[in-house]
């Protein structure tokens, strides 16, 4: 039998240190003042810099164009294909050749069709709405309620290659600016 003696353990604990508590968490009437290190400050300043540049020069949305065209196309060399896509795109960009445009003829009729089965030639402004979200496209307004469906097709295909300009273009916009300053 053990001795009660020997049955008491004794446990010292150090009392930790308060843990940071991110700001979002705290009370706006917080009085306590947050002070942040040079070099944490300089890595912060840095990613501001490095996000802003890539949003100025809409980067992403380029990445995201260009990894959807590889993965439509899943080309075996890709590499090669999107170098030859970045140059198809700058010839676009200096108003030669047509614009690599993400969605073929054959997908926007899809869409098209999709909202008019019965095939009755035209879209209701709603219709033709959802189709641009669908597509991630920007609709311009239409004056009717009924826009015939070579109408629609035609809007799509413009919209497409005008945003696919703005994004081409978005770098040096951004130069021009860089210069003008």
């Amino acid at each position: 039998m053990i001795d009660e003696q020997e049955a008491i353990v004794e446990f010292n604990f150090d009392i930790p240190e308060p843990v940071p508590v991110c700001k979002c968490l705290r009370d706006d009437e917080s009085s306590e003042q947050i002070e942040i290190q040079p070099r944490k400050l300089k890595i912060l300043s840095t990613v501001s810099r490095t996000e802003n540049y890539l949003m100025e020069h809409q980067i992403p949305a380029l990445m995201r164009f260009l990894l959807t065209k590889l993965m439509n196309q899943k080309s075996e060399t890709p590499l090669s294909y999107l170098e030859k896509l970045l140059d198809d795109c700058m010839l676009y960009r200096a108003g030669y050749g047509s614009a690599p445009v993400l969605y073929e003829d054959k997908h926007l009729e899809a869409v098209i069709k999709s909202f008019d089965p019965s095939n009755r030639g035209w879209l209701t402004i709603g219709q033709v709405r959802r189709a641009h979200d669908i597509l991630g496209l920007t609709m311009k307004e239409f004056q009717t309620d009924q826009i015939p469906c070579h109408t629609v097709m035609d809007t799509l295909k413009k919209s497409q290659e005008s945003e696919l300009l703005q994004l081409l273009s978005a770098g040096t916009m951004a130069q021009e600016k860089d210069h003008e300053n």
